[in-house]
C-alpha cells in the first residue's frame, strides 16, 4: 500500500509540473528552439552572386545599427547576407520595424540601399514582413 500511495504521489507531482507555464512580459508562448534568420542574396542578371561589402543594417525606428551572431561565424553561400538573427529579436517591436539594409558591390563600388520590415519583440522568433529575398545589381 506504501508503494502505491508513493506511486500516486510521484504521478501527481509529475503532472503538476507538466501543467506549469512561464509567465513572461510576452505572456505565456510555446516557442521552438530553432535560431531564426532573415537573410537576402545579391545577384546579378544572370542570376550569378554578386559580392558585396560594407553590409550594414539600420534599424530606422531606433536609429541605430543592428548586428546579429550569425554573421560572423556562417559560412554562406556567394552574395548571401543576414541582415537580422533571432539574437536581434529583442531590438525589434511586434508589429515590426522598418530596416534600411546597405552594402556596396566589390566590383563596381556601386552602393546599393533597400528597405525591409522585420518584426521580432514578443514573437517566438524574427521573421520578414516585407522586402526581397534577393537583389539584383545591374
Amino acid at each position: 500500500m506504501k508503494k502505491l500511495a508513493a506511486l500516486l504521489s510521484i504521478i501527481v507531482i509529475l503532472v503538476s509540473a507538466c501543467n506549469k507555464s512561464t509567465q513572461t512580459a510576452c505572456g505565456t508562448q510555446a516557442c521552438t528552439d530553432l535560431f531564426a534568420s532573415v537573410g537576402v542574396q545579391y545577384r546579378d542578371s544572370n542570376n550569378n552572386p554578386i559580392a558585396v561589402t560594407n553590409f550594414k543594417v539600420l534599424d530606422l525606428r531606433t536609429n541605430k545599427t543592428l548586428t546579429n551572431e550569425l554573421s560572423a561565424s556562417a559560412n554562406l553561400i556567394g552574395g548571401a547576407e543576414i541582415i537580422v538573427d533571432d539574437s536581434n529579436l529583442k531590438d525589434l517591436t511586434n508589429d515590426g520595424d522598418n530596416i534600411q539594409v546597405s552594402a556596396t558591390v566589390q566590383s563596381s563600388g556601386k552602393t546599393l540601399s533597400t528597405s525591409f520590415k522585420i518584426a521580432g519583440g514578443c514573437n517566438c522568433h524574427v521573421r520578414k514582413l516585407a522586402g526581397p529575398d534577393v537583389i539584383i545589381v545591374n
